[in-house]
């Protein structure tokens, strides 16, 4: 047999072994798609829903009182489709409309409806001669869940199966009883009060608020956004910090209540720590009264006929004075400071940055100053002359800033603003530092 012959046979058996390779991967393949597409029919052939969760419109959800021989509580509960209507509060998409109607838990109501779409482990029976036998004499829970072409499945939760945690449940009003694990009717587990939006608020992006007032007896607190600033107006006028005004609104927006009281908000002025919280947006304000009552924080949201009872803590940012919202920083966020001037005891000194440098490093202690949070504001008053001035110049524009020394404190009055600034301990000794430096007699 020639060198090529014997190369072609070569070749023709590892294309029948490639080929054989081939056939046998396809064949695993196919064989692994129809165990996997038999094994989802079972799985559907068990679903528990005869719809999915997104195609129920109404629901009627029952659970027992948690009193014995009082009555169960019942809700309806609705698809919101409804369009949202200029100044009108953003919609959830559920709504609960009986026994009244109040704010809802998106999040609960797809965690009661997920089980639609859930599988059953065992058929227990078709049919159910004896309810006690499995709890469904007084379920634990029934749901009713009802589509757009009025199709309803019902599903009653009974008492947990005989040496096992999972549940007994029955789909239908006269259907089969099945088995499922513990964790797929967490959702039916639920209690009234579950299925309430807990948030203070109705919306929860303090981006969007443009202004707030805080009314309190004998005190109105009002902040302004204004060109990405915030602005104090009430009951002072000046520039307000961006980090401590967001914080607090975050704070207020994200805050949650614990439950509810059937307790109608106290409109005389008796109520000594009583506050009024209105969040205005460009299409819309929101208003919440909130009151200390019997050691408990409650809040009265628009529309809903309870008190919702929130974390104590929260009045402390209820409490929050004016003056610690106010802006520290002696000039405003933008400023790109080019010259500096100190003018001192009737001497003077000037500097200029080159790009990010000063001529010498003392300068960058002056600049840290002027850029940086001080300890708190104060309200201004007559100090007599300034023991030091600063001029910075930024291209055309300019501020002058007085500095006074009062023992071991130093205070300044930031320029075009109402308050006046006190230094830190730490920053008043660093800056004496550095004014020495650049005026060694002193």
């Amino acid at each position: 047999m020639s060198e090529s012959s014997s190369m072609a046979k070569g070749w023709r058996i590892q294309i029948a072994l490639l080929l054989l390779l081939l056939s046998g991967a396809a064949l695993l393949w196919w064989l692994e798609l129809r165990e996997t597409q038999r094994t989802a029919e079972e799985k559907s052939s068990r679903l528990i829903g005869k719809f999915a969760p997104n195609s129920v419109k109404k629901v009627q959800f029952w659970r027992p009182a948690r009193e014995k021989g009082k009555e169960g509580n019942a809700l309806t509960i609705v698809r919101n489709e409804l369009p949202k209507e200029a100044g009108s509060l953003p919609s959830s998409r559920w709504q609960i409309q009986l026994p009244e109607r109040v704010r809802t838990s998106d999040a609960a109501v797809e965690q009661l409806l997920a089980i639609l779409s859930e599988s059953y482990e065992q058929k227990v029976t078709d049919k159910v001669t004896d309810p006690a036998a499995f709890g469904l004499d007084s379920p634990v829970a029934v749901l009713t869940a009802y589509n757009e072409a009025e199709q309803a499945v019902q599903i009653s939760l009974g008492m947990s199966a005989p040496a096992s945690r999972k549940r007994y449940i029955q789909i239908g009003v006269d259907g089969p009883v099945v088995l499922v694990p513990p964790k797929l009717v967490d959702g039916l587990m639920q209690q009234q009060d579950g299925f309430r939006d807990k948030h203070l608020f109705a919306r929860q992006m303090a981006s969007g608020i443009e202004k707030f007032t805080r009314e309190r007896p004998n005190e109105r607190l009002e902040l302004n956004k204004k060109d990405k600033q915030w602005w104090l107006l009430s009951p002072i006028q000046d520039m307000a910090s961006e980090n401590r005004v967001n914080h607090l609104l975050e704070t207020l927006t994200q805050a949650q209540g614990n439950s509810f009281v059937a307790l109608p908000a106290d409109e005389t002025t008796a109520v000594a720590e009583d506050w009024l919280l209105t969040l205005h947006f460009s299409d819309q304000q929101e208003r919440v009264r909130l009151q200390r009552r019997d050691n408990r924080l409650l809040a009265w949201r628009a529309g809903e006929p309870d008190a919702m009872v929130l974390d104590a803590h929260l009045a402390e940012e209820l409490n929050k004075p004016a003056m610690e919202l106010i802006a520290l920083r002696p000039l405003e966020q933008g400023v790109q400071i080019k010259k500096l001037e100190i003018s001192h005891r009737g001497k003077s000194q000037n500097a200029s940055k080159q790009g990010e440098e000063w001529e010498k490093p003392v300068w960058k202690g002056i600049e840290e100053v002027l850029t940086r949070d001080a300890w708190r504001g104060v309200k201004a008053k007559d100090r007599g002359e300034p023991w030091l001035q600063i001029v910075v110049r930024q291209d055309e524009r300019h501020w002058q800033i007085p500095f006074w020394k009062e023992g071991e404190s130093l205070f300044l009055a930031p320029a075009n603003r109402s308050l006046q600034l006190e230094l830190t301990h730490y920053q008043a000794k660093s800056f004496l530092d550095t004014i020495k430096a650049l005026f060694p007699e002193e």
